[in-house]
Parts: C-alpha cells; structure tokens; sequence
C-alpha cells in the first residue's frame, strides 16, 4: 500500500489528518451526488417518451431529450462508481496515515478505536488518548483470516485478536463462561512485522504467494433451501406484472395504442423480475473438496469455509431451526442442514462430525 509520509510537526500532522478526511467525505457526497444524478436522468428518459407519445408536435425535440437524458444517466453513473472506488482507496490511504501518526505499532480496531502493541501488553485507546486499555499478551491471541463470501481463494484478509472480555465489557454485562472477545483490524504487513517483533504468534490460514486468487472450486454436492417468503412476494409482483399486461392490452384497443405499449411494458418488466426472484429466492449449501459453502438469497451473509479453518461439526438447532455449527478456531458458523447433508459429511468428512 502507498504511504502518505508523515509530518514532523505534531499541528501539521493534525492538519493533514483533516485535509485527508475532508477529501474522503468529499468523494463520498460526491457518488451519492452522481448516483441520484443517474436516477433522475432515467426517470427523464421515461417521462420523455412518455411526453413524446401524448404530444406528437414535440416528439422530436422530446426523443433528443431522451438521448441525451440516456447519455448523462450513464456517464452519472460511471462518476459515481468511479468516486466510490476512489473515496474507498482514499479512505485505506488515511486510516493508515492516522495509524502511523500514533505509531508504527498502531492499528485501527474499530471507529476511533486504535490498538497500540507495547512492550509486554496491547493498549487499547482513542485517537485522543483519552480512555486506556491494557491486556497483556499472555491473554492475547491472533489469527489471520480470509472472509470469503464465494468458493474460491479471493477473500477479504483480516487479522483477528481474541482478548478476554473482562478487558472491554463492563462488569456484569457477561458471564465468565461467554467466549472471548473479538477484534479485528485490516491485515497488512506492518501489522505482520509488529506481530513478530512483540512474539506474538499468527494462528489461522495465511495467505498463500502461489495460489491464483481468482480461482474457483467446483462443488461435488448442492443443497438447496427456498426462502417460501421472497417467492410469495415475486409472485404477487408476477401477478402485478400480468395485470399490467392485460391492462396494456384492454389500453390499447379501447383508448390508445402508445399508452398500451407502455402499461404492457412496465408489466412484463414486472414480470421478467418476478421470474427472476423467484428463481434466486432459495439458500444453497454445497460441499466442495476444498470446503463447505452457504449462500443467502441476497448473498450478503454468504460464507465459504475451507476445511482447513473448521475444526469441527455439530448438528443442533439455531433459532428454532435444525442447523449445522461449524467451529472454527475463532468463532462459530451456522448452516442450515438441509436434506441429508448431514449423511453426506459423515462419509466424506466423518473425522470433523460429532456424530
């Protein structure tokens, strides 16, 4: 990662710390500028046309105005994916800057939050020094963990330190038999460099220098799970759709042909979503050799876990449903069980089954 050298002045420091987050806020106003830019240039198209078809004088200066309204939709929404991507580089850039400016050994935990490795204990503090932590190392543990939402070697890495949870919850707030606590900072090689000065040991998967991080696994077996409520809600917007559609259509013969089209259109638009929620409104559980795979219908809590990480599995219940709990070294993950997963690790993985 680039680096922004450091100034040697402590007001010059601050006064850069300020210029770099105003330059991240700026960027991030201005996607969300673009972006409702884009929105508003495609309801602009739409309201073209639609101007276009009831007032046949100005059609042609309506159907301009729809190209051109297409044109700025686009070019709006390519600045605010491009001020995205840059305001989340420009953001990595800054923590860092903020880090170094606490120290070399200092690392962002959480917001505001730094964890400073000292001699003999980690110092959990704010930027401004204000509330102090210490644990000693002897209680510390860190792991090095790949998040990976897809079946492959791309992931998010992150370096995870298990702490016990007296040190930064308020008493009574836990039991002695919780598990510990986690915090997790972005992995990078200072961080790495830190971690061996102090002797503290990096447990958990490391990034492997040569293997192609964009390559995929293949699964030898799928499981899927419906999501009964995201189907009923594609079939009422299907059936939306359809009655738009027969709208349109009664539009066209008994009032006018243009104003059909358009109802007709809308509905099979509906439609065609419909289709295609209904279609992707189900979980999947696959095994591949290389680990097991849960995907969410919206794919946001999605998880792939290599064999590596699990230590072990355990069938029980989560919130009222039947569920796998793989325990991994760092925390717990629950997968669904569906149809005779359970049967199948039992014969491809029964030294990781609690059978």
């Amino acid at each position: 990662m680039k680096e922004i050298p450091i100034p040697a002045a402590y007001e010059a420091r601050e006064k850069k710390k300020r210029h770099l987050r105003l330059g991240v806020r700026i960027l991030g106003i201005s996607a969300v500028i673009f972006a409702i830019l884009a929105v508003l240039c495609l309801l602009g198209v739409f309201f073209s046309v639609i101007v276009a078809e009831f007032n046949r004088g100005a059609a042609h200066l309506c159907y301009y105005l729809a190209a051109g309204f297409g044109g700025g939709g686009v070019l709006f929404a390519l600045l605010a994916f491009l001020m995205g991507k840059l305001s989340g580089k420009r953001d990595l850039l800054t923590a860092d800057f903020c880090e170094r400016c606490d120290g070399e050994d200092s690392f962002f935990v959480g917001d505001g939050t730094l964890a400073t490795f000292e001699e003999g204990h980690l110092r959990l503090h704010d930027e401004e020094n204000r509330t102090q932590i210490e644990i000693p190392y002897s209680e510390l543990r860190a792991f090095s963990v790949c998040s990976r939402t897809r079946p492959c070697e791309r992931g998010q890495w992150a370096v995870i330190l298990e702490v016990p949870r007296r040190y930064i919850m308020k008493e009574g707030t836990f039991s002695e038999s919780d598990p510990p606590a986690l915090i997790q900072t972005d992995a990078k090689e200072r961080l790495f460099s830190t971690l061996a000065k102090f002797g503290i040991d990096l447990l958990g998967e490391h990034q492997p220098s040569d293997m192609p991080t964009g390559k995929c696994f293949k699964p030898l077996q799928k499981y899927y799970l419906p999501d009964m409520k995201k189907r009923n809600r594609a079939l009422l917007i299907g059936g939306l759709g359809l009655l738009l559609v027969a709208a349109g259509v009664l539009l066209g013969f008994l009032f006018k042909v243009t104003v059909g089209v358009v109802c007709a259109v809308f509905g099979v638009f509906l439609l065609a979503r419909a289709v295609i929620a209904f279609v992707q409104a189900r979980g999947m559980l696959a095994i591949f050799e290389e680990g097991i795979y849960w995907r969410e219908t919206d794919r946001r809590e999605s998880a792939f876990l290599k064999w590596e990480e699990v230590e072990r599995i355990e069938r029980g219940e989560h919130k009222g449903f039947p569920v796998l709990t793989l325990h991994c070294v760092y925390a717990d993950f629950y997968f669904p069980e569906v149809g005779d997963v359970w049967e199948y690790l039992l014969e491809t993985h029964r030294e990781k089954c609690d059978a």
